[in-house]
């Protein structure tokens, strides 16, 4: 098995079979902004993967300028399910920062005609909870 194709469902924690449609890779393109920053666009892509047995899913993020391909934003962490439903996100970002120093951040994922869409929203010490990023990406 290549590290591109996803685990089976049998091969994946039973915790995780609700999220299995992640695993594997997204890309696409978005879009940012922020009242402290100017609105930009970037090209980006994502990878969900699972060890058979783990009840978590490892997260990869990259994401490039459209114009250029130079590197922006880099981030790497693990999503996971709780038994309530929700999913517990713990991130740390190429910058030195992990997450839990922003005030309030939501990240709210949903598949959309088998295309992975996303909307990021954040709030600051300086900045009340805002829209900063959204995205649309394909499955490779």
């Amino acid at each position: 098995m290549d590290s591109v194709t996803p685990p089976s469902a049998a091969a994946v924690h039973p915790v995780i079979v609700p999220l299995s449609y992640l695993l594997g890779t997204w890309r696409g393109q978005g879009e940012g902004g922020y009242p402290t920053i100017n609105s930009f666009s970037y090209g980006e892509e994502l990878h969900f993967s699972s060890n058979p047995g783990k009840p978590v899913i490892a997260y990869n993020q990259k994401t490039w300028k459209l114009n250029s391909g130079e590197p922006m934003h880099a981030e790497s962490g693990y999503w996971r399910p709780k038994p309530d439903g929700t999913i517990e996100v713990v991130i740390a970002q190429s910058t030195g920062i992990v997450e839990v120093q922003v005030k309030e951040i939501s990240r709210d994922f949903e598949l959309v005609n088998g295309d992975l869409s996303y909307v990021v929203q954040m709030a600051t010490n300086l900045t009340g909870i805002q829209p900063h990023l959204k995205a649309l990406l394909k499955k490779l």
